[in-house]
């Protein structure tokens, strides 16, 4: 994704140190013992959340005894574009430091499974029914502010554009499809726009239908982010009202992964889905 190379350089960094740690047989308190760092810091730079400056890195790869001069070389390169800013970052004002850690991980994943039961998902979002929400939500200061914030959830979309763009799963609840985000035209709008992503070759929508009655998830949306490294954990993200919370516990990671076959067996087929989202979208021009 364009202007996404610090966060993409950052987990493949984090990758690399926890392998070398690892081979090593050390932990992140043989590391805090040796450095004095917190533990806190060696786990954020192993899983991609900070840049790391030339001082740090070279006390790792002492640490490590790390001598091949390739290695070193590319380990300091990755640390380099590391601390390149990512293009949610001019987007300061109106993106929450907790959503802009979603949004790095968001950017090196490989498959991108979404449940939302009460909004279309951000990746899907059309700008006029992005800036619905966000005036109903009332949260903007101005009207500058308001543009801004539709701005960046549309910009963010172009992750799904590209040879390296992730798989995205997106499984919504019929009553998003009913509800008059902005009126029928804009929501009419919302829905053939999502008609058209489920004809791209990397996203798949299904819909749980009315019928289909309670399952696991109904207590609200959640992300699960999964990444083309084997050895690389899942990571959730769950949207609060007033910040994004990011899980990457293992047994957490377990509870959303169950709740998301659940919602997935309970989902309409792909066409099937497609055939709910034609019939609300013919009823919007009522």
């Amino acid at each position: 994704m364009p202007g996404a190379r610090g966060s993409i350089d950052r987990r493949r960094l984090g990758i690399e140190l926890r392998q070398l740690r690892e081979a090593k047989g050390l932990t992140l308190e043989d590391l805090k013992a040796h450095t004095g760092w917190s533990t806190s810091k060696g786990s954020r730079q192993e899983r991609g959340l900070v840049p790391i400056n030339p001082a740090d890195l070279r006390t790792l790869m002492q640490f490590y005894d790390v001598k091949e001069q390739a290695i070193i070389d590319a380990l300091f390169a990755l640390a380099s574009g590391s601390r390149g800013r990512d293009w949610w970052h001019r987007y300061d004002d109106v993106v929450s430091r907790q959503f802009s850690t979603y949004l790095g991980f968001e950017a090196v994943a490989s498959v991108v499974q979404t449940y939302e039961g009460m909004v279309v998902p951000g990746l899907l979002q059309t700008p006029e029914y992005a800036r619905a929400l966000v005036d109903a939500v009332g949260d903007a200061q101005n009207e500058e502010e308001a543009g801004r914030r539709v701005e960046a959830r549309t910009y963010r979309q172009q992750i799904l554009q590209g040879d390296d763009a992730p798989r995205l799963h997106a499984i919504l609840d019929e009553g998003i499809m009913h509800r008059e985000v902005g009126g029928r035209d804009v929501m009419r709008g919302q829905l053939v726009h999502l008609l058209d992503a489920t004809r791209r070759a990397n996203v798949i929508v299904q819909v749980i239908p009315y019928e289909a009655g309670a399952h696991r998830a109904m207590e609200g949306g959640f992300i699960i982010l999964r990444f083309a490294e084997d050895e690389d954990s899942d990571v959730v993200s769950v949207d609060l009202r007033t910040r994004s919370l990011y899980i990457d516990d293992r047994a957490e990671v377990e509870e959303y992964r169950e709740a998301w076959e659940s919602v997935l067996a309970t989902a309409a087929s792909p066409l099937q889905s497609q055939q709910l989202i034609e019939r609300a979208a013919e009823e919007m021009k009522r």
